[in-house]
């Protein structure tokens, strides 16, 4: 099934390889560890908000939408926007309204936990280690 948005593809890719570049950076420096780095946090945020704008303007990006890898890239950015609980909700309840695909419904498992987890309440579905959760990852 051909892409109906490569534009925007490449844009939500584009978002997930900043995060991995700057996380090599980061990591590379030293400057990672001792908690959630504060060049992430702005980098994570100003990713949701453009993720945010292309959902508003094309629904929640699929593979049908957008290709395999950047709806991957996309659930990457989501789970990365801790500091967007709105928005990852938003996501969550897209995902939600999708139809029965089994991927659709591992992300939904980790997103639904994820926002638990931030807001002290207990999983769901039990995807999520405390430690990794702790370090924002």
């Amino acid at each position: 099934m051909t892409k109906q948005h490569s534009d925007l593809a490449e844009t939500i890719i584009g978002l997930i390889n900043a995060d991995i570049e700057l996380r090599d950076q980061l990591i590379q420096s030293g400057k990672l560890s001792g908690g959630y780095n504060s060049t992430m946090a702005r980098l994570h945020n100003k990713n949701a908000q453009i993720l945010n704008e292309i959902i508003d303007k094309i629904g929640y990006p699929t593979t049908e939408k957008v290709g395999k890898l950047a709806y991957e890239a996309a659930w990457m950015v989501i789970q990365h926007a801790i500091g967007q609980p709105v928005f990852m909700k938003k996501c969550a309840k897209l995902l939600e309204e999708l139809h029965d695909d089994r991927e659709h419904k591992i992300y939904l498992a980790y997103l639904t936990d994820r926002i638990a987890v931030f807001e002290n309440r207990p999983q769901l579905y039990g995807t999520l280690n405390l430690i990794g959760t702790k370090m924002g990852h």
